[in-house]
């Protein structure tokens, strides 16, 4: 039997292969146990994304809670993750169940749950429900038996858009027309970000908005390899902005009004300095161990810490709920602020963005300018090395062994091993080294104030590594 086992974001399988209905099951079973063990009379959301049979995945979860006698709040239709982490505060229940498997290939799927929070289910919690899925998969599942009274349907889209809302400054808007292309990238975020713009008195062009769950047959991921379609019509038309979102609307992607991709390391610590700058300070910022430097800079100039985190939103929630911080984000597009959920929100990203454009009447390009010539320019970059098991195996144990005194020329000054492999360089360059969880495939991240010296690093450490 093949082990079911909860990553950085909930579990993820290949549909009718390991993520079948019968593992979903036992999946919303070993849920439905931590929950009774840890709330009194629970009451549990439910919702998911327009992947291939999401709904009716959806439907055998809440089948499943209620046969626990656990009240259901199911979704009427598709929802945003952040959505359904900002109904489960709201609303002040015990938990949810999201399916979906977020910017993975269209032949995936999976089961993340979100506690009471509001935010990732931190490792003490996802160890806890994986030792009851190994415990029910050697027992059996047993008899289920549903009870239709206990699911209830909701729609949350009003009640959530209205809440970000209040979190944007309504009157940088105020006076300005400004023109927005939207790409939601077949997912989640179909009638959310466009909404709201609207609401802000935008003028707003939607692409892609519509239910496909090949996802026009690209990774619902917004990088600049997945969307070239969106490229192609804001370097067409004139626009001021372009937004995007994934396939559950928890990332997020900003393009520049001539066709430019901003990074999200790029829009993370835009919007830091701009929030900064407008919203006031607080003791912190938030960043993973794989985002840019630039915002340890920002931090450091106005008094405030940045923490540096291992790789997983779930982190970033402890500072934002613990450690007073402003913002968090990671580099793979995901970012949340102080006063929201601690849950990584692509619409909200996206909507402060379009806020600070409107309010600074600058693109994002020229934002950017304006932060490194008070900072200085930092080059980053991700390798993502797929390569054989055997392989991506004895590249670990190299990076377990890690000796080399120097990579590119550069003196190695210190060695961190909290998530993988980072290194700092004496120039402050780095790099950091990691596998991932769920494929044959190595990660190799670089930052460095020489554009030229950083591509030196990479090539450099993925030849020791042998790939």
């Amino acid at each position: 039997m093949r082990k079911i086992s909860f990553g950085t974001d909930g579990w993820r399988g290949v549909i009718a292969d390991d993520f079948t209905f019968e593992n979903v099951k036992i999946v919303a079973q070993a849920i439905s146990e931590y929950v009774l063990e840890n709330y009194e009379n629970p009451t549990i959301i439910v919702g998911y994304d327009y992947r291939f049979h999401s709904e009716n995945f959806a439907k055998v979860c809440a089948e499943v809670l209620s046969s626990n006698a656990i009240h259901v709040l199911l979704s009427k239709k598709p929802i945003p993750t952040p959505a359904l982490a900002h109904a489960v505060v709201k609303k002040g229940v015990s938990g949810a169940i999201m399916i979906t498997a977020s910017h993975n290939p269209y032949y995936y799927n999976g089961i993340k749950f979100i506690p009471h929070y509001g935010g990732p289910a931190n490792t003490q919690i996802t160890d806890k429900i994986v030792k009851n899925v190994e415990r029910i998969q050697k027992e059996g599942l047993g008899s289920l038996n549903p009870d239709e009274k206990l699911i209830e349907y909701f729609d949350h889209r009003e009640e959530y858009i209205n809440d970000v809302l209040n979190l944007i400054d309504k009157k940088a808007f105020e006076g300005k027309t400004l023109k927005v292309l939207v790409n939601p990238m077949y997912g989640c975020g179909i009638g959310y970000v466009d909404e709201a713009l609207k609401r802000l008195g935008c003028e707003v062009k939607v692409i892609n908005n519509w239910r496909d769950p090949l996802f026009g047959g690209h990774l619902p991921e917004p990088n600049l390899e997945n969307m070239k379609d969106l490229l192609e019509v804001i370097k067409s038309e004139k626009f001021d902005l372009g937004l995007a979102t994934d396939g559950d609307a928890d990332r997020f992607g900003v393009v520049n009004p001539d066709g430019t991709y901003i990074s999200a390391n790029e829009v993370i610590f835009m919007l830091a300095d701009y929030l900064i700058k407008t919203r006031g300070k607080a003791s912190s910022i938030a960043r993973t161990v794989a985002t840019t430097s630039m915002l340890d800079k920002i931090a450091q100039k106005h008094n405030m810490r940045c923490i540096e985190t291992p790789v997983g939103f779930k982190y970033i929630a402890e500072c934002l709920m613990k450690e007073d911080s402003l913002i968090g984000g990671e580099e793979s597009g995901g970012l949340s602020i102080k006063g929201h959920v601690p849950e990584k929100d692509g619409i909200l990203a996206d909507l402060l963005v379009a806020e600070a454009v409107a309010k600074l009447q600058k693109s994002p390009k020229e934002i950017l300018k304006s932060i490194e010539s008070e900072y200085g320019k930092l080059y980053n970059k991700r390798i993502d090395v797929r390569t054989t098991s055997q392989k991506k195996e004895e590249a670990l144990e190299r990076i377990k062994n890690f000796g080399k005194s120097e990579v590119a020329g550069l003196r190695c000054v210190e060695y961190r091993t909290r998530d993988g492999l980072k290194v700092i360089l004496e120039d402050m360059s780095w790099f950091l080294v990691r596998p991932s969880g769920t494929e044959d495939l190595i990660r190799i991240y670089g930052e460095s104030p020489d554009g030229q010296k950083l591509e030196e690093i990479l090539l450099d450490v993925k030849s020791y590594l042998g790939l």
